[in-house]
């Protein structure tokens, strides 16, 4: 499992609320984690695996409730780009989303939310394409959570061509900035 710096404090009643303002029930694995940790940030690089393992992704944080990285704050913020039926829980280095599916196909199923394939539709329009299944529960999602094994070897010879930044990641980071 992640070493988490949790954000503590949780409390039942902003579990209440949230719940309320999406209109589903978390649950009971995701409870128990926010419960514990309340969300937070990870302390060392932490990968996991998405897609049949061919690609991983960076945490850096998992959201809490009533914390600096506030579910709700994220929900609302991400409502209207992501299926209304998953609400966003993580977010890795590169801005993208770790989103648990609340639908009842699906529920508690956990996936990769990829905002850069979100540009290739029009506007507004919301495809269940940019997300790549992680885990069939919250709770195998953090079992399959470990520590970055990368070297620096392994990325010899790469280099940045390009560099795009969500407009709504760089809205929250000039918003935490200017507090």
């Amino acid at each position: 499992m992640m070493n988490i710096v949790s954000n503590n404090g949780f409390n039942k009643k902003n579990l209440i609320t949230f719940s309320q303002k999406v209109g589903y029930k978390l649950p009971e694995d995701y409870i128990e984690f926010l419960q514990k940790y309340n969300g937070g940030y990870i302390k060392n690089s932490y990968s996991t695996y998405y897609h049949c393992g061919k690609h991983k992704f960076i945490l850096t944080s998992m959201f809490g409730l009533g914390t600096k990285d506030d579910l709700l704050n994220q929900f609302e913020l991400y409502k209207n780009r992501i299926p209304n039926t998953y609400i966003p829980i993580g977010r890795d280095a590169g801005g993208n989303l770790v989103c648990l599916n609340l639908s009842k196909e699906k529920y508690g199923y956990v996936y990769f939310w990829d905002h850069e394939e979100e540009n290739k539709y029009e506007k507004g329009k919301i495809a269940i394409t940019d997300l790549y299944l992680i885990a069939e529960s919250f709770n195998e999602f953090l079992n399959s959570v470990a520590e970055d094994s990368t070297t620096k070897l392994e990325l010899d010879g790469y280099e940045v061509k390009k560099v795009w930044i969500d407009p709504g990641f760089l809205k929250e980071l000039n918003n935490k900035s200017s507090k």
